[in-house]
């Protein structure tokens, strides 16, 4: 019988992400309603992802975010993530919580980024990993990840990360479990100041590659909407996002063919207004 669950448990915790998005965990609802596009993300969730992105920030930063993967709670993911700017790089940390009492994964990181003049950035994080079943059981493993993004002009971001290059497998009674082996490159263009069209590419290890496209309109200099599709299967989302001062408020939804709803909502503090990077209409 504890086998029985372990099966389910697992193929519910970890594996659940790979049939919306081949990955180990959501970034924020603002990354959900653009099809989960992350590699080219450029503020404080980008530490769930591509860590060189929250170089995008100007000031000390944290967030927290929830998401309900197919509205079924005890899948929900809980996040909250912190990222401050110093002379010496970006310093960021994570802590993201997966499933219910009897299935439970916890996640926890710590990572390094820098800026090399005003086209690179690149960022190197480190990751513990716990699963514990039956409120009594705990079993853990660590992975890193590696990112970079680019800068060629101020209207193209190009991001690419890695995540457990290393291979690492979290160790059970009865066998080994590989943690998700990710390759994602992606792109952001600017073709107006307050449009920017997106793309990525996403490869499990175990996996066929997903592809996904998304856009972000700026109306007014507060409001962003956006959009997303993402295929294998087709998943389609969208979402909106204000910006006021200190304070980013995201909200996201996507529908799966198969499984159905996704939603989500983030909220940032930012220690000063400015912080995005997108362009004033």
């Amino acid at each position: 019988m504890r086998h029985l669950f372990f099966i389910i448990a697992l193929t519910g915790i970890l594996c659940s992400s790979f049939l919306s998005a081949q990955d180990f965990n959501y970034s924020g609802a603002g990354s959900l309603s653009l099809g989960q596009i992350k590699s080219v993300e450029e503020n404080v969730f980008s530490t769930m992802s591509n860590p060189a992105g929250t170089t995008g920030i100007s000031s000390p930063g944290i967030a927290i975010s929830y998401i309900s993967p197919f509205n079924l709670t005890k899948l929900s993911n809980r996040s909250i993530t912190g990222t401050a700017p110093t002379p010496l790089g970006y310093f960021s940390a994570l802590y993201i919580q997966s499933g219910f009492s009897m299935s439970l994964v916890n996640r926890y990181g710590i990572s390094y980024a820098r800026k090399f003049g005003k086209h690179v950035a690149a960022a190197l994080e480190f990751n513990g990993l716990t699963h514990r079943i039956n409120e009594t059981d705990n079993y853990s493993g660590f992975f890193v990840t590696a990112g970079i993004q680019i800068m060629p002009s101020d209207k193209i971001i190009l991001g690419f990360y890695i995540q457990n290059p290393e291979q690492s497998k979290i160790s059970y009674p009865d066998q080994k479990v590989k943690i998700p082996v990710l390759y994602v490159t992606g792109v952001k263009w600017y073709p107006l100041s307050n449009l920017s069209l997106m793309a990525e590419m996403e490869k499990d290890q175990q996996f066929k590659p997903q592809y996904k496209f998304g856009l972000e309109v700026q109306p007014v200099k507060v409001l962003f909407l956006r959009g997303g599709v993402k295929g294998n299967p087709m998943e389609i989302s969208f979402g909106a996002g204000m910006s006021l001062g200190m304070v980013s408020l995201d909200i996201g939804i996507s529908y799966h063919q198969q499984l159905g709803v996704t939603s989500g909502a983030s909220l940032a503090l930012y220690w000063r207004g400015k912080h995005r990077k997108n362009k004033e209409p």
